[in-house]
Order: structure tokens, then sequence, then C-alpha cells
């Protein structure tokens, strides 16, 4: 607004901003109409979330109990769809899982999971009788 009342052109304030000039004549327009409150992000168009905010960190704290509890592997998309729809009666599909996941920080990026009956031991041996063979 300063460089307007300063007497520059909206083409040059937008050149300034980096904007179009027609982004500037809108915030000039949002300003006149409603002052500095008009300026501010309105919010955007979109799904509504899947869970309320008071219900997240309870989520969060399901899943990890929900990894931590498991015997040989990870958890997968699958088994939080589950507990979604068990424990907070939420039906979605696997992308808002992961979606909801990401937004929450517990994206975790794993190697191969293990057998819970594997063994070291037996795997060493087979690789010392396969190497004897001719």
């Amino acid at each position: 607004m300063a460089h307007l009342q300063e007497g520059r052109e909206y083409h040059e304030v937008a050149k300034f901003l980096y904007v179009s000039e027609e982004t500037v004549q809108k915030w000039v327009k949002r300003f006149k109409a409603s002052g500095l409150e008009g300026l501010k992000e309105s919010p955007r168009s979109g799904a509504k979330r899947k869970l309320e905010g008071s219900q997240e960190f309870d989520f969060k704290k399901a899943v990890i109990d929900l990894q931590e509890n498991r015997s040989g592997g990870r958890i997968t998309g699958h088994d939080i769809q589950i507990l979604l729809e068990e424990q907070f009666q939420v039906k979605c599909c696997l992308n808002s899982v992961y979606n909801l996941l990401s937004r929450l920080d517990l994206v975790w990026i794993t190697v191969r999971s293990k057998h819970p009956q594997q063994s070291q031991e037996k795997q060493d041996a087979f690789k010392k009788t396969f190497e004897t063979r001719p």
C-alpha cells in the first residue's frame, strides 16, 4: 500500500513484489472493503479433516503403541486404516491414511522386515554349506 500511496503504478508494484498486476488490484480492493483484515489469508477449500485436532494426539499415540506392540515387521497402512475405524470411527482410503501420517510426522522408511522366528545362526550355517558346494 505504501508504494501506491507514494504514487507508483499497479504494474510497478506488481513487478517489485513478483506478482501479477491483477493480484495487486485485488489486494487494494480487499483493503478498501475490509481494511487490514481483508488482506489476511482466508481458509482454503478442501476436504474436511478426518480427525479433529483434539483426536490427533491420541491417534499418534495409538499408532506408536500399535508399532511397539507388534511382533515381527512394521505396521502397514491397512493396519492403521483398521485402527482409525475401530478406535476413532473414521473410515477413509489408504491415501488419506498416508496423508494423515505425513501431516503428523509419522512417516518412516525401514529396511525389509524380519520374521519373528528368524535365526542369524541358521542363516550363517546355510551360507557355509552353500559356499562349500562344488
